[in-house]
């Protein structure tokens, strides 16, 4: 997907379509440490009162919080793909109550100053159009000392480590979502989405830069993926 002007619409499309086999490829494509990884990126909103979910997709990473008892708050899905968050709904029914679903744009989000407490992502900065835009948002509705974790596939360090990371990633994978689902050309999109996103210190320099005291990553698996904590 090279026209960026267009990106918005095509990713709405994509994951839309997308959505029945969304979650059984993340577990095929991560060799299921994409759950490990989200386990761990939610540990730092264990005391949030209301998190908002950007992005929230199939409810993957509300459930990882909702089901540690160490979290006791809310949260609210945000998602702008319809069919996502109708999986997400049924995903999340034993946590009714404390689960709410709004179809909005995670770069234009229709709530008010400083309503949440926390705020969380999981494998979709790639997917923004405006990354700056959404690091605003996020800090908008923000309350002062709020935090934030983001959690992405990343670029690891130089090396044998980087060199087998980028043969499964832009070879290997897409022919594996081939044989897996019909949708293959979604994960073809996203090596190239990786090609153009930029490495981790330049992501935490622009979170600092739009509005965030602190701003750090922590790279998983080498570099594999990072994690993105920032508070305001």
């Amino acid at each position: 997907m090279n026209n960026t002007n267009g990106k918005k619409a095509y990713v709405k499309k994509m994951f839309s379509e997308l959505a029945p086999d969304y979650d059984r490829l993340n577990r095929i494509i991560s060799f299921n440490s994409d759950r490990r990884w989200r386990r761990r990126t939610v540990q730092a909103l264990f005391g949030r009162k209301i998190v908002l979910d950007l992005c929230a997709g199939t409810g993957d990473m509300a459930k990882a919080l909702l089901s540690d008892s160490r979290f006791q708050g809310m949260v609210v899905l945000s998602d702008f793909a319809l069919p996502m968050l109708k999986l997400a709904l049924k995903k999340l029914k034993k946590f009714q109550g404390r689960v709410f679903l709004i179809c909005a744009d995670a770069e234009k989000l229709p709530f008010k100053l400083e309503v949440f407490d926390g705020a969380m992502l999981g494998f979709s900065l790639r997917n923004l159009e405006n990354l700056n835009a959404f690091a605003r948002e996020v800090s908008r509705v923000l309350q002062p000392g709020g935090a934030g974790v983001f959690l992405e596939i990343a670029h690891p360090s130089n090396g044998l480590w980087g060199k087998l990371f980028y043969a499964y990633f832009y070879q290997l994978m897409p022919r594996m979502a081939g044989i897996f689902t019909r949708h293959s050309q979604a994960y073809r999109y996203l090596p190239e989405s990786l090609k153009i996103f930029p490495p981790q210190k330049e992501v935490a320099a622009l979170f600092a830069r739009e509005g965030f005291c602190e701003s750090r990553y922590e790279n998983l698996w080498g570099g594999m993926a990072a994690i993105y904590n920032v508070k305001k």
